[in-house]
């Protein structure tokens, strides 16, 4: 590591060392990052993932001692070097710095060019490290994926030495075994005396020992291929061992190669169940196991940009994946052409598991990044059988793709007691169209500087000709999962067309904002599909605003960025909903070609309460100022809600204070009798 490439952080809530020490690093050629404080040096640890740490002992709020232990407790700190800075003659910090975990210290009045060098050597020492943790890791990752280990035994004790590791490797939780009795009392009843035999022989003649040892009882039982040389002037036999217990287990399988896909080497869908059974057969109420159907998103669009030799690629590498970083007693298979099966005891970390998958792939020696959705169920809360939990993780895995950025969803008692209604309903939602039972209503948005109505958001409801007016929140995600939303968009675009043009000729020019959803964004001519609907009823693109929500645009950003620029370049505004509810990057928020920002109503119901409230709208208020954006606060319930929001800057308002959603006709009547009223509809 160069200190061109070295990022610096250095806590210390006195601003005259930071200055003096930011100028002395940038000359040697660091970029230094800076922190007043123990939390706010977290919170830039966390952001910026510095190569090393200068951290002051004596701070206020958190002094330097509890900075170290906070962050020595995250993996991703567990190795950065930290350089405490301390007086002298303050020999009881040094000790307790080092006790906390620092790497070094250095005693004030800080020595620059002395700085300079500690911390060269510092990271100097640091990057060696790395190289060896980095080769121990991968040493024991081939031993790992291999399922090898290494044993040792002493003739004259018989005490019994295993390698770090072998519990993993073998997936056993018990002790293992520390004596070569305690071996022996393991070993299957059939084999024990010719194990034993064969041990004692290979000890007294000084021959080479290579046997298979079937150890433990039931779903626990390991078949391991033992192999060894005794060691004379030593005493002891050292040797290696292979967990063959799968391998054994698949070539007593008749219909191997029938019952295993061929380009991922895993199990089908029936393999996979009957070898679940088993599992769960033998598992009690205290052995519970989780069982996850996991779906690549969209893979049709590899497959129709760079070949479909290059999807089967993606297929092998995240089954490979799978593979590598599952527990010995995992077990795999691909079901369908996209989706993989993992039924796994619940020991481990689910979330941490699916990390290791979310790792780029590499196609023509670039990087793509696969999304992928996963559902859950857990023996024996969700159901007793292996069918019923596949079935049920299916279910659950449809739920978070629909989720918008949620990796992980668990079935849920309850969301589909009412199977049958709930086909019935997507059965009339089908319908529903062509019967005519959509209609739009549209929630007036005002402007605070001059107290005029300037624009509306389209939304669409459904009376239903039998249950009535159907919430949204139940048919939408309906019209999603089934891909319907495309068909359902289109038609919602052309409506508000239509009214944005009515309007113009009775001499209303309403802005008319329209919600997109994620769905929409996968038609790669949507910009042209808006475009001909305004062309048809001669308006303006500058009268629509496109709304996507901050998940939506979030879920593939740079695909989502080509299509927003083609829009905006049309002359569409361009408006992210609900901000300040996800996880978008700033970073990306930057690049969006924005022209409105609307903040959710969950920070606007508190705004009278809390500080809190009013310094995040504050603070996204000035960012949109900054990047010339205008802003709208939805939810606005309240008159007090209305005067926090106009001192703090806020462009625009919507929300029920103004008015509920109302039909066009209604929208006319009250903005021309210079009122604004609740109506029934919800």
């Amino acid at each position: 590591m160069t200190a061109t490439t070295a990022n610096i952080l250095i806590i210390d809530d006195d601003p005259t060392i930071r200055l003096m020490v930011r100028v002395a690093l940038s000359r040697q050629g660091y970029r230094v990052i800076e922190a007043d404080g123990g939390r706010q040096g977290i919170e830039a640890f966390a952001r910026h993932h510095p190569d090393l740490i200068l951290l002051d002992v004596t701070m206020p709020e958190m002094d330097g001692f509890g900075v170290v232990r906070t962050i020595r407790a995250q993996d991703e700190g567990a190795w950065i070097p930290i350089l405490m800075l301390t007086s002298a003659e303050d020999v009881r910090s040094i000790d307790e710095a080092f006790n906390a975990g620092a790497t070094d210290f250095m005693t004030k009045p800080i020595n620059l060019p002395l700085l300079s060098r500690r911390v060269r050597y510092v990271l100097s020492g640091a990057e060696r490290e790395s190289v060896l943790r980095q080769a121990r890791a991968e040493q024991e990752s081939a031993c790992r994926l291999a399922r090898l280990g290494f044993w040792q035994l002493h003739q004259q004790s018989g005490t019994l030495h295993w390698s770090e590791g072998t519990r993993a490797v073998l997936g056993w939780y018990e002790p293992l075994p520390d004596c070569i009795d305690h071996f022996i009392a393991l070993v299957d009843a059939k084999q024990r005396t010719e194990v034993k035999n064969q041990l004692e022989l290979s000890m007294s003649h000084h021959e080479g020992l290579d046997l298979e040892v079937r150890l433990g009882e039931g779903g626990k039982q390991r078949i391991l291929r033992m192999q060894g040389k005794p060691s004379a002037d030593q005493g002891m036999m050292i040797g290696a061992f292979q967990d063959v217990t799968g391998l054994r287990a698949l070539e007593n399988q008749v219909l191997y190669l029938v019952e295993h896909d061929e380009l991922t080497n895993l199990p089908k869908e029936r393999l996979f169940l009957r070898l679940l059974q088993e599992r769960l057969d033998m598992s009690t109420e205290k052995d519970p196991w989780m069982v996850m159907v996991l779906d690549i998103d969209r893979l049709h669009r590899i497959n129709d940009a760079f070949g479909h030799a290059a999807g089967d690629n993606i297929l092998r590498v995240f089954a490979q994946r799978l593979r590598q970083h599952a527990a010995p007693d995992t077990l795999l298979c691909r079901l369908e052409a996209d989706a993989f099966g993992v039924a796994m005891a619940m020991e481990g970390s689910h979330e941490a598991y699916l990390s290791h998958l979310d790792k780029p792939h590499f196609i023509n020696g670039k990087a793509v990044f696969v999304e992928f959705s996963a559902g859950g169920g857990i023996y024996p809360r969700d159901g007793s059988s292996a069918a019923e939990l596949l079935g049920l993780a299916r279910q659950a895995q449809r739920q978070a793709r629909l989720g918008s950025g949620t990796k992980l969803a668990f079935h849920q008692q309850g969301r589909l007691e009412n199977k049958a209604m709930g086909i019935l309903l997507e059965t009339d939602l089908r319908l529903a169209q062509d019967k005519d039972e959509f209609f739009m209503v549209f929630q007036p948005q005002q402007e605070l500087s001059s107290g005029r109505i300037v624009g509306v958001e389209a939304l669409i409801r459904w009376q239903h000709s039998q249950r009535g007016i159907i919430s949204p929140a139940e048919f939408i995600p309906l019209l999603e999962e089934s891909g319907r939303i495309q068909h359902v968009g289109d038609w919602i675009i052309e409506q508000a067309c239509r009214q944005a043009a009515i309007w113009r000729r009775q001499g209303l020019d309403l802005r008319m904002g329209i919600n997109l959803s994620a769905r929409q964004f996968e038609l790669e001519d949507l910009a042209d599909r808006i475009l001909a609907s305004t062309e048809r009823h001669c308006i303006p693109a500058r009268c629509l605003e496109l709304e996507i929500t901050e998940n939506i645009a979030m879920h593939s950003p740079e695909d989502t960025i080509v299509t927003l620029k083609r829009l905006r370049d049309m002359g569409f505004n361009i408006a992210i909903d609900d901000f300040g509810t996800g996880y978008s990057s700033y970073g990306y928020l930057l690049r969006f070609p924005l022209t409105t920002l609307k903040i959710d109503k969950s920070f606007i119901e508190n705004i009278t309460e809390y500080r809190n409230s009013r310094a995040i709208i504050r603070s996204l208020t000035a960012l949109s100022q900054g990047l010339g954006l205008k802003t709208i606060a939805e939810g606005v319930e309240n008159q007090r809600q209305r005067d926090y929001l106009d001192a703090l800057g806020i462009n625009e308002i919507q929300g029920y204070l103004i008015s509920k959603p109302v039909r066009a006709d209604e929208l006319l009547r009250c903005l021309s009798e210079g009122i604004i009223h609740d109506t029934d509809i919800q």
